[in-house]
């Protein structure tokens, strides 16, 4: 029986995750916000294991809480 050497991670360029509670901070909100932002779809994340018996909620990733603050810019209005 061989056993391959897996080959080496790139740490540099692997996405990094984020709990709710670091979302939170980041967007300055409650954390049951960002849940409702996940449920709703306007926040992209993955759930990160789906035990019964101690379930690890989930995680979203960086780049989808840059995302959504560029696309919940708002643009000024001209005013008359």
């Amino acid at each position: 029986m061989s056993h391959e050497v897996p080959a080496a991670v790139n740490v540099a360029n692997a996405p990094k995750f984020l709990n709710a509670l670091e979302v939170a901070d980041r967007l300055r909100v409650s954390r049951s916000t960002v849940y409702n932002l996940i449920a709703s779809g306007r926040l992209a994340a993955h759930r990160n294991g789906g035990g019964k018996v101690r379930p690890r909620g989930v995680r979203v990733a960086e780049s989808a809480v840059e995302a959504y603050l560029t696309d919940s810019l708002i643009a000024p209005t001209e005013v008359a």
